[in-house]
């Protein structure tokens, strides 16, 4: 028994837990990496040690996001199969075989009531959330797959797990995406390759929104238990753990970074010792 317990004791001291949270040269693509989170987490992989494909429909926030994390910048319509293509040959390209994760931040609001939705904000939300996210799927996740490993980070959002208000259409398409993801991770990870989501709470200059009005933001603050809301650093920490060995056995999972809000009920409480707060 004794000899047994050594045994276990020893290996678990040879194991290095800061360098599994260094990346090593692999490279990452990030689709939405122009400000807010996808910038933060260029910056992440970019300081773990990883190589980052800079990805954004805007051609100068790639630009400087692959200047400041010493990658790659690259201009593409993400909702484009052809374009998709295009950017995981050029990952494959200048990567080669270090060609390890993908990281998509894409999923802009379209904010209407669903009795107000038209057609062509139906097409323009679920083009922007899902129709980008499953092209990624379809396309760039089997490139890891070839590799024999790979990490995939899909950031999905509170908004596909409960209702907020005017973003039911939004919701919908990021509950779709979160379904994706486990999909993804069923599909692929018998090659080796591990799919998670980051689901975010309400981050504060995430990209859509760099100005929040602070008046607007108490209410959030005093809801959300941490007492804060969220930053693009946020959800890169996370991010940057889903994509390192430090979550070498994680796969299919979401993991809500939101400072805790997402446990918390609305609902006020009907017991009188609960109501002073």
């Amino acid at each position: 028994m004794s000899e047994v317990s050594n045994n276990a004791s020893t290996a678990y001291d040879s194991v290095d837990y800061v360098k599994k949270l260094d990346l090593g040269g692999r490279g990452v693509v990030v689709l939405g990496a122009g400000q807010g989170i996808g910038g933060a987490v260029a910056d992440a992989v970019s300081q773990a040690g990883g190589r980052v494909l800079c990805v954004d429909i805007d051609a100068e926030q790639a630009r400087r996001t692959a200047e400041r994390s010493g990658g790659e910048g690259l201009a593409a319509d993400v909702t484009d199969r052809a374009a998709m293509e295009a950017v995981f040959q050029r990952a494959e390209e200048w990567f080669g075989d270090d060609f390890y994760g993908i990281v998509d931040v894409v999923g802009v609001t379209v904010p209407q009531l669903l009795a107000d939705t038209d057609e062509d904000s139906i097409q323009r939300q679920f083009d922007l959330v899902l129709r980008h996210a499953l092209l990624m799927t379809q396309i760039g996740i089997p490139k890891l797959a070839r590799r024999g490993r790979g990490s995939v980070v899909y950031i999905g959002s509170l908004a596909g797990v409960a209702s907020t208000k005017r973003l039911g259409l939004y919701g919908a398409a990021k509950a779709a995406v979160h379904q994706l993801s486990a999909a993804a991770a069923h599909e692929f990870g018998p090659a080796g390759v591990r799919v998670n989501t980051v689901v975010p709470g309400r981050i504060l200059a995430s990209g859509g929104d760099p100005n929040p009005n602070p008046d607007a933001l108490r209410p959030v603050e005093l809801a959300v238990p941490l007492g804060r809301g969220g930053h693009p650093d946020d959800i890169a920490s996370a991010t940057l753990f889903l994509l390192s060995d430090l979550a070498g056995y994680i796969s299919g999972v979401q993991i809500p970074v939101d400072g805790g809000i997402s446990v918390v009920t609305p609902l006020p409480s009907t017991q009188p010792a609960n109501r002073q707060g």
